[in-house]
């Protein structure tokens, strides 16, 4: 893993004096890294001599924050103070191996806390939220003052998990009573757009005849607005109203003249749609004209329907509200949003970036409402303009679960892919070690048969070893089948490269899911959703047997790092053996 993490300068001066474990340690104690890398900073202090070995470890240590910054967003102040937990980690990386093994290590869940504990900070909430700046600040001091000492890494970590705990319960206090304000005091702007949506999800799905299309579009919607305004949406008088709509679209939907039931209902239907209408078209109160003129429109189309002739029916252009949006919404949207209460959002503003935690929706998921760090009412939008938001990058989901331990992977992916790509031979052996996947490879669309990943290799049990990421997680999932027996002497070994997409049948829904890691001390694998949250670990003996009983779907396969090598290396072969 440490091969492509040394410069050439480095191997050179293999061999030479160099810093004891001791002095090193002392350095980086005392070491403020901010923007520059471990050693630099460290040079800069008049620490140049240091081994090729630690040298590669503080690079990887640097690569590993590097990508975890990427992975995650944190406010300038806030990364500043992150920057501090680089040189801790350097310390650890030096001196226990366990910190080699994602999740191992006390460390890794401290980083993910930390950003727990400040991701939803930003400047400008006053000395209320500056205090919990502060407050981090003083727990990474602590840290510094025994280094390096997991105890007190661990004590860190408890006292960031108890007070995010407690920040996300306050908030969650919260959400109830600002959603019931924020519905109260929707505008008269607020509530058009609402009401034209939600009368869209009753009528775009449906045909009806010109008449009563109109009707529905001027008159009836009207009316709809009226009775949100003075009751509200959660009201019993808007339900009747969207009872009556309902009944509006079914008794112009052609009948069957065989269908004595439909029929029946059709006719007793006519006799009350007069007093049902005249109740609710409220826009028209003072106007009793207006209304029988409606009512009769309705009911001529009624006994058209009972006639069984043609009504002329088509499609209905929905009614459009004043922001535009006049589809309607699907439930599920909110899920593939990341818009689940209490997950953080970063938003791009004019005044420039805030932090923001989503609360809930009003009007059946049309308006959506976020909160800031303090709870304060920050933001209501309808869904259409959030996912315009997040398709502009304007907002972005905050979540990342593990990261720190995804970005360990990360760091040693990168490197090998820059490695192969600073080859100058196709045939020259890569610095690090290939672990069986690169992401820049292209799919191979020859080799998407489940059968063609699986490939039995007998291997000493106490053969060389490769060092792959593994994310040791108290996550296990159950497993509807066992592990069959197998031999001491050799394992079942999947070739399926790192990064490839599965799809699994043996639950309801079935699950897509990438592999991201290889436990081999657990001989199983990691797969995580597009977010990089761990979904599920199976072990290879559970993962055979799934593929077996046809429960998994090869969704995308990334060429493995061997083989673009082997291919590569026969290419320039068959280059050198043809005719000059």
């Amino acid at each position: 893993m440490l091969a492509g993490f040394i410069s050439e300068e480095q191997r050179e001066s293999h061999g030479e004096k160099t810093l004891s474990e001791i002095v090193l340690w002392n350095a980086l104690a005392n070491l403020e890294p901010d923007q520059t890398n471990l050693l630099d900073a460290l040079a800069q202090d008049g620490y140049e001599a240091i081994d090729s070995d630690s040298a590669a470890i503080l690079s990887w240590i640097d690569a590993t924050f590097t990508c975890w910054e990427r992975e995650v967003t944190l406010a300038h102040e806030a990364q500043q103070l992150a920057n501090r937990l680089r040189p801790i980690a350097a310390a650890f990386a030096l001196t226990d191996s366990r910190f080699f093994t994602p999740g191992a290590h006390g460390l890794h869940r401290l980083v993910d806390v930390f950003y727990d504990f400040l991701k939803g900070w930003h400047g400008g909430l006053g000395d209320t939220a500056l205090y919990r700046l502060t407050t981090a600040a003083d727990i990474l001091d602590r840290i510094r003052h025994d280094f390096p000492s997991e105890p007190k890494v661990d004590e860190a970590r408890i006292f960031f998990e108890q007070e995010v705990g407690e920040h996300h319960a306050q908030l969650a206090k919260l959400d109830t009573l600002l959603l019931e304000r924020e519905s109260a005091n929707l505008g008269a702007d607020a509530i058009r757009q609402a009401a034209a949506w939600l009368l869209n999800t009753e009528i775009t799905q449906v045909e009806l005849p010109e008449s009563v299309a109109q009707f529905i579009a001027s008159d009836w919607y009207e009316s709809g607005v009226c009775i949100a305004q003075e009751h509200g949406f959660d009201s019993t008088q808007w339900r009747t109203f969207t009872d009556t709509t309902q009944l509006l679209v079914d008794v112009v939907q052609p009948v069957s003249r065989t269908n004595s039931d439909e029929l029946r209902r059709l006719h007793i239907t006519m006799q009350q749609i007069s007093i049902t209408l005249s109740k609710q078209l409220v826009s028209l109160k003072n106007d009793a004209e207006a209304v029988a003129s409606t009512v009769g429109l309705i009911e001529y189309a009624m006994l058209r329907n009972l006639r069984d002739e043609d009504l002329g029916l088509k499609q209905v252009d929905p009614i459009s509200g004043n922001d535009g949006n006049t589809l309607p919404i699907n439930a599920s949207d909110l899920t593939a949003l990341n818009l689940k209460p209490g997950n953080w959002f970063l938003m791009q503003t004019a005044e420039g970036a805030i932090r923001i935690r989503f609360v809930g929706s009003l009007i059946n998921n049309y308006y959506l409402i976020f909160m800031d760090f303090l709870g304060n009412r920050a933001l209501r939008k309808s869904l259409h303009e959030c996912q315009q938001l997040i398709n502009s990058g304007e907002l972005r989901c905050l979540e990342a679960q593990d990261s720190f331990c995804l970005a360990m992977s990360s760091a040693i992916e990168l490197c090998e892919a820059q490695s192969f790509k600073a080859s100058s031979r196709p045939d020259s052996t890569p610095k690090t070690i290939d672990y069986g996947f690169s992401e820049d490879n292209q799919t191979d669309p020859t080799q998407n048969d489940s059968a063609s990943l699986l490939q039995h290799e007998k291997i000493e049990a106490k053969g060389a070893e490769q060092w792959h990421p593994t994310v040791n997680k108290n996550q296990d999932q159950p497993s509807a089948f066992t592990d069959p027996p197998q031999e001491n002497s050799t394992i079942v070994k999947l070739q399926i490269p790192m990064g490839t997409w599965l799809g699994f049948h043996d639950r309801d829904p079935p699950l897509m899911a990438k592999i991201v890691a290889c436990d081999l001390e657990k001989n199983s694998y990691i797969f995580t959703n597009r977010e990089g949250i761990k979904m599920r670990e199976l072990t290879v003996p559970q993962l055979v047997a799934l593929i077996d009983r046809d429960m998994i779907d090869i969704l995308e396969r990334r060429t493995n790092f061997r083989e673009t090598i082997s291919q590569l290396s026969q290419q320039q072969e068959r280059i050198d053996r043809s005719p000059q």
